[in-house]
């Protein structure tokens, strides 16, 4: 049984607004703890965390949602597959595994029918 048109784009509008608004505030959520000396660490942490509050922003309100959410899972994916390079566990990080995950679907999935590119 397929889902009609009208199941799918509103599932995709809540996709988009969850992956975004999740996105948006996490990134909002590191800049505004930054703080300290500058460092490199701490400028490329804030360049992944404005990345990822741009993505989300965007994502949010339905602009070139394919590309963000490639972004975004390019964002986010990195940090996982560097633990796991380093010998972190496949399942260690499951919030930012769902998040990855989520942002695929919504990187697949397109903004839908509401989006502002539409």
């Amino acid at each position: 049984m397929s889902a009609s048109k009208t199941r799918t784009d509103w599932a995709l509008f809540l996709l988009r607004l969850a992956v975004g608004g999740m996105a948006l505030v996490q990134g909002f959520e590191i800049l505004r703890r930054a703080h300290g000396a500058i460092t490199f660490a701490h400028v490329s942490t804030w360049g992944w965390a404005l990345g990822e509050l741009v993505c989300g922003a965007l994502i949010l309100i339905g602009l070139w949602v394919p590309l963000m959410g490639s972004i975004l899972v390019l964002v986010l994916g990195w940090p996982l597959v560097h633990g796991w390079i380093h010998g972190a566990g496949l399942l260690s990080n499951l919030s930012g595994l769902f998040r990855l995950l989520v942002g695929l679907a919504c990187a697949v999935g397109g903004g839908g029918l509401w989006a502002v590119d539409r």
